[in-house]
């Protein structure tokens, strides 16, 4: 996979397990009224295995060699669950208080505080990665989170020729010949290239929802505070459960879509907004999963863990 240009990955979300937990059944939609509000301290590190990302550093993955001179991401619909299970959301659908790109070359990025969470004892965070469907376009973000739309667009993180969000880029080289690479992770909507081998009425979403355990189970006081440090383990974008060789031949057209399903997966795992897990179907098929893709429910993570809760 020589002088790449793009790599553009997106997914079918299609529901594999169900639910009737207190989680499943939540209204996300309504934000509940805190009336006790604490701050909680979300921190974003990005590493490659067990070293701290550095731009324009060489490391291995996956037996490749690989620099990385841009890393960008998405983060939104953030919820903290308590350990009883209730959910406590964060400004759920208003993208310009809690949508936030985390932006390697701009630390003060990397740090963000929710400002009105429930005084409780937490067992877990989750988060999104990228912008659900129903918030997905630069139409109406520009007249209904306009905030949130310019800063995606300083950032780049927007598409040129499509009415969407990116959620990710990973931008750099890899290989002895320093080759161009150019990771692009964003929803794809049904178009003239695919229009004759869609396999349903949904668009092609690159959505996770990825939940992560606390190491503790920390207790956020009224009008206290807590912080969470969450690690990025850039080596899973080739290295997670998904092996990914760079020097293979992407195909073109919805071929080379599906040759990015590994990507997304290990990036972001396979959760969807509701808690079920994400089963990536072959392009023309509603019924046969994608050959050479771990595509079990197991993982909801990713390439996110917890580092540690102060």
């Amino acid at each position: 996979m020589k002088n790449i240009k793009t790599l553009f990955a997106i997914a079918i979300a299609t529901v594999a397990l169900s639910s009737c937990n207190k989680e499943s059944s939540f209204d996300y939609t309504i934000p509940p009224t805190v009336q006790d509000a604490g701050k909680v301290t979300l921190q974003f590190e990005n590493y490659v295995g067990n070293e701290a990302l550095q731009l324009n550093h060489a490391y291995t993955s996956n037996g490749q060699s690989i620099s990385f001179s841009e890393v960008k991401y998405v983060i939104t619909n953030i919820t903290m669950i308590k350990e009883n299970g209730d959910q406590v959301v964060y400004n759920w659908d208003n993208l310009n208080k809690a949508g936030y790109i985390i932006d390697q070359a701009e630390e003060a990025s990397r740090t963000f505080v929710l400002d009105t969470m429930a005084a409780a004892k937490y067992k877990s965070i989750r988060f999104g990665l990228g912008v659900k469907k129903d918030l997905n376009s630069l139409t109406t973000a520009q007249r209904k989170s306009a905030d949130f739309y310019t800063r995606t667009q300083t950032k780049g993180m927007q598409w040129s020729w499509a009415d969407g969000f990116q959620f990710a880029k990973f931008a750099g080289t890899y290989g002895t010949n320093n080759d161009e690479l150019s990771i692009l992770i964003g929803s794809g909507k049904k178009g003239k290239k695919l229009k004759t081998s869609w396999n349903s009425n949904e668009d092609r979403d690159a959505f996770r929802y990825v939940t992560l355990d606390l190491p503790t189970r920390p207790t956020l006081a009224k009008d206290g505070t807590l912080k969470i440090v969450i690690k990025a383990d850039l080596d899973k974008i080739l290295n997670g459960e998904n092996r990914v060789t760079l020097s293979e031949k992407i195909p073109a057209d919805q071929d080379n879509l599906d040759k990015m399903f590994p990507i997304v997966n290990n990036i972001g795992g396979r959760q969807d907004v509701n808690g079920k897990a994400i089963i990536v179907k072959k392009v023309g098929s509603t019924t046969e999963n994608l050959e050479g893709l771990v595509n079990s429910p197991a993982n909801k993570t990713g390439m996110f863990s917890v580092l540690n809760v102060q």
